[in-house]
């Protein structure tokens, strides 16, 4: 609870021009655009996690490895991400996706780097913090995201 609680305050705290040369809308751009919607986009992030833990637990270097470049990788969906908020919250959802897109690839980078150095109890932790990394953007948006986004409705 501790850990979550350290994230929200985190992500409150930060600016919101975080980075002025920095944008959602240039993250979104800088991706290739996939045929999924965002909801869709959040499982095969959520797949990617498991396959890390599941490496994790097996202690299977490779699957870690595959599971993160799905993490560093991943395509933008085929809509702007912000459009499943309301307009009254798109601005704080795109620096969410700014500031959680970085943290993602912070937790992934310690599991990898801990599963490389065969350091399984330190690889399980970062799956943890990754975990609730997740949980915190989502305590945060989901209850405020709609079923469809504005542009696809």
């Amino acid at each position: 609870m501790k850990k979550i609680a350290a994230a929200l305050i985190v992500t409150a705290l930060l600016p919101l021009p975080m980075q002025a040369q920095e944008t959602a809308e240039k993250l979104v751009a800088s991706m290739r655009k996939a045929e999924m919607t965002y909801k869709e986009l959040m499982t095969l992030m959520g797949k990617s996690i498991g396959m890390m833990q599941e490496g994790v637990v097996t202690q299977n270097r490779e699957l870690v490895e595959q599971g993160a470049n799905i993490i560093y990788t991943h395509p933008a969906p085929n809509h702007q991400p912000w459009d499943i908020m309301k307009p009254e919250d798109q601005a704080g959802f795109k620096q969410a996706l700014l500031t959680y897109d970085k943290v993602l690839d912070e937790n992934t980078n310690e599991i990898v780097k801990a599963s490389r150095q065969r350091d399984w109890l330190s690889a399980a932790g970062a799956v943890a913090q990754l975990q609730t990394s997740c949980v915190s953007c989502h305590l945060q948006w989901k209850d405020k995201a709609q079923k469809w986004p504005l542009t696809l409705k």
